[in-house]
């Protein structure tokens, strides 16, 4: 196997998981049959359409050339496709995407605080916020729907304060981890947390009740789950 094409190789992979695809996905957007991407992924020469279809595929996701680049995998991209995300007001947004870690619902529940978020993750998502801090957690069960649905992905916002009115994703020391809709009775020193699903009522609490509780910036849906 030549130097070209295990580069070749490792670029494919690099863009594919970047995109978060399965090679299914990666063939339809390559325009190609899976079993032949698969077998480029193991080191197969290109031939000339697929090397061209890819290569502009590999720009639009950002991976050419200077920061983000193969050379610099963990820098900052340009896309120019963007996932369906819900972006709420008040945050600062740059015009450069970097890779978040995704952890699981469980995994961000068992962090008492954000030093002790786990080292190892689900996934990555790609998204524009400028918090250094940020990450991104997988949300369970039901109760922000119609909203928001089991399987969507929040980036929350540890370095911001959380204010009246938000999304927030909370790790309550006696119940574990949430989302809901944060409100503040600062008269009281009552926090209030409420859902999009009437099913589920209002619950109050103190502050002292939370081992941490982060504002969401962005909510990315899971189309393919439900198309699929």
């Amino acid at each position: 196997m030549s130097a070209s094409t295990t580069d070749f190789a490792r670029r494919l992979r690099l863009w594919r998981h970047t995109l978060g695809f399965n090679q299914t996905e990666a063939a339809q957007r390559l325009q190609l049959e899976r079993s032949y991407l698969s077998q480029l992924e193991g080191g197969r020469k290109p031939g000339e359409a697929a090397r061209v279809r890819f290569e502009i595929e590999e720009r639009k996701a950002g991976l050419g050339p200077g920061p983000g680049s193969l050379s610099n995998p963990a820098g900052l991209h340009l896309v120019e496709e963007t996932p369906n995300v819900t972006e709420f007001p008040g945050y600062r947004y740059q015009n450069r995407v970097r890779s978040l870690p995704v952890l699981s619902w469980a995994q961000a529940g068992q962090a008492v605080d954000f030093q002790q978020m786990p080292d190892e993750w689900e996934g990555s998502v790609a998204s524009e916020v400028t918090d250094d801090r940020a990450f991104a957690v997988r949300l369970r069960g039901d109760s922000m729907e119609p909203r928001f649905e089991d399987g969507d992905i929040a980036i929350l916002l540890p370095s911001i304060a959380s204010t009246n009115g938000e999304i927030v994703v909370a790790n309550l020391k006696n119940e574990g981890i949430l989302c809901k809709i944060m409100h503040v009775q600062l008269d009281k020193n009552l926090i209030t947390l409420s859902s999009y699903n009437p099913a589920y009522p209002p619950m109050q609490y103190r502050r002292e009740d939370f081992h941490w509780m982060f504002p969401v910036a962005q909510v990315v849906k899971n189309l393919r789950r439900r198309l699929g």
